[in-house]
């Protein structure tokens, strides 16, 4: 009797019922998702070429440069237009950036030149700078002349509301600030 397993429930766990459920309805709704999305089999066909297109660079690299561009999609890939070959393989070449950008050009090595244009830049940079300080303290007295005229204008035009004290006009750097006191706009109750 030692040796006697506890007895076994007939059926099956309750879980089990709501797993098989939820299983049926995910299966059903990635089938109601498969049997709505339509396939134009030629247009995935032309976006998987020029996928393949679009990558990879068939060249030989030597150990020394640096890796610009292999891919596994496609080894034969190149963005110039190829003459035909009967060749399979294809080569691309690159110009050396580096190599660019450190060749001197005719005369930079004359430091007199330079140091001449240097000073030439420096002067011409320092008129420019005097002329725009110019055009800007002209352009700020012209502001302030028109911002004047419109107080004066407004002080005009508001003289009797001034005088009793409904209205008060103040001048803050370039604008105009015009304050109603609370018994200005309408007299109470109406």
């Amino acid at each position: 009797m030692a040796n006697d397993c506890p007895k076994c429930e007939a059926g099956l766990p309750p879980w089990m019922g709501t797993f098989a459920d939820l299983m049926s309805l995910l299966m059903c709704f990635f089938v109601l998702l498969l049997s709505f999305a339509t396939i134009d089999a030629v247009r995935f066909k032309k976006m998987a070429e020029s996928m393949k297109d679009a990558f990879g660079v068939q060249r030989q690299i030597p150990a020394a440069e640096i890796v610009k561009g292999v891919s596994v999609i496609k080894q034969e890939w190149s963005p110039t237009v190829a003459e035909q070959a009967v060749i399979t393989e294809i080569r691309q070449e690159t110009s050396e950036v580096e190599q660019e950008h450190l060749k001197m050009k005719e005369g930079e090595g004359d430091h007199e030149k330079q140091a001449e244009q240097q000073e030439q830049q420096k002067s011409q940079q320092a008129l420019d700078e005097e002329a725009a300080m110019q055009a800007a303290q002209a352009a700020q007295a012209e502001l302030e002349r028109e911002l004047a005229q419109q107080m004066a204008e407004l002080q005009e035009a508001l003289e009797l509301e001034v005088e009793q004290g409904m209205v008060t006009l103040e001048q803050k750097e370039s604008s105009i600030i015009i304050r109603i006191h609370e018994k200005g706009s309408f007299p109470s109750g109406s």
